[in-house]
């Protein structure tokens, strides 16, 4: 045998073992590449879905402390100042409640129709407790009678709307 057939044969046997690996890799290939396109997609999934758990979490968080913050009690604490009239401390109120509920407005998106329908009759309520108990009052009344009124209110219910509605809010997140 001499070289020239011996080379000839090598770059025959060469070039057939190269040109299987190109139509093995060229079959394979389509499959591998699915393959990591669906890892690369459950991946994804998997990243939004604890990015949306957190936005859902920090929702029902933001909302908890919502409904803490317009519960009468804690609004007259923060606003109360002894130099205002009944009538000034009432809007002072009940524009902090609009206020306080229009910065927290877009967590309906992350909580369910119930939770937010929740909150938001508890702010219309809020806001109606607050105008009807300054109506019920004499326009003379004192700023200590208005707040104290309020808080008789609150207290003569049977539950108290926002102790439940924290506890529909939290109940609700561990679900």
């Amino acid at each position: 045998m001499n070289y020239t057939d011996f080379f000839a044969q090598l770059f025959v046997l060469t070039f057939g073992v190269f040109a299987a690996l190109v139509l093995a890799f060229r079959i394979i290939w389509p499959k591998i590449e699915n393959y990591l396109l669906k890892i690369n997609a459950i991946n994804q999934s998997k990243l939004l879905t604890k990015e949306n758990l957190q936005l859902r979490y920090t929702a029902y968080e933001r909302l908890i402390l919502l409904v803490h913050r317009i519960a009468p009690e804690q609004i007259m604490l923060r606003n109360h100042d002894p130099q205002l009239s009944m009538g000034q401390f009432k809007q002072i109120l009940i524009t902090e409640v609009e206020s306080e509920f229009n910065h927290n407005f877009t967590q309906q998106l992350y909580v369910s129709d119930a939770a937010w329908t929740v909150v938001k009759d508890l702010k219309i309520n809020t806001i109606s407790l607050l105008r009807n108990t300054a109506n019920a009052l004499p326009k003379e009344a004192t700023l200590d009678q208005y707040v104290g009124l309020v808080l008789k209110h609150v207290n003569e219910l049977d539950v108290n709307p926002y102790d439940a509605a924290q506890l529909l809010l939290k109940n609700e997140l561990t679900a």
